[in-house]
């Protein structure tokens, strides 16, 4: 305990404010704090802490003195009337309901049970494409090449053409 003490003191003069404060926690759940007055120092720390911070705590405004004693004179007693008290006021009429109906639940349609999404025409921007699956063992039919290689022969023709006017202009 009187390390702790000791070492808080040493960081409070050094001016590790933090420090000497969790010290002085410390110190605090040890048997005999009480005694050595750590409620005070830990005080004492946290106010020069904020002190040199910057931090100006709120003083208490002082207390009034308190007021003089007077003599009270026994209270008049007055002839007891009976007491009138008020009229409750009458209880509002409920609300009226607005709709007797019963509330329908909330009903959820798939797209494909909405009957708006039947009657609009189904646009396939993908017609031509035939989808096919890796599953399906059936090959795909073969289409004919005929149209096909003979643009791809044009093609070839006249880019060999090319080549060989470039190469004949280069020499």
């Amino acid at each position: 305990m009187d390390d702790l003490i000791a070492t808080a003191d040493r960081q409070l003069a050094s001016r590790s404010y933090e420090a000497a404060i969790d010290t002085y926690r410390t110190a605090a759940g040890e048997p005999g704090a009480a005694e050595a007055g750590i409620e005070e120092k830990l005080e004492a720390a946290c106010r020069g802490r904020d002190t040199a911070r910057g931090v100006v705590r709120p003083v208490a405004p002082p207390e009034p003195p308190p007021a003089p004693v007077a003599e009270v004179a026994p209270p008049i007693e007055l002839p007891a009337e009976p007491r009138q008290e008020p009229e409750p006021e009458p209880e509002p009429a409920p609300a009226a309901a607005i709709d007797d109906r019963p509330v329908e639940p909330p009903a959820f349609y798939l797209i494909e049970d909405d009957p708006s999404m039947l009657e609009r025409p189904r646009r396939d921007r993908y017609a031509e494409i035939d989808v096919r699956s890796i599953l399906d063992p059936t090959p795909a039919p073969e289409e004919s090449e005929s149209t096909g290689t003979a643009v791809r022969i044009l093609i070839a023709v006249a880019i060999a053409a090319a080549v060989v006017l470039v190469a004949y202009y280069a020499k």
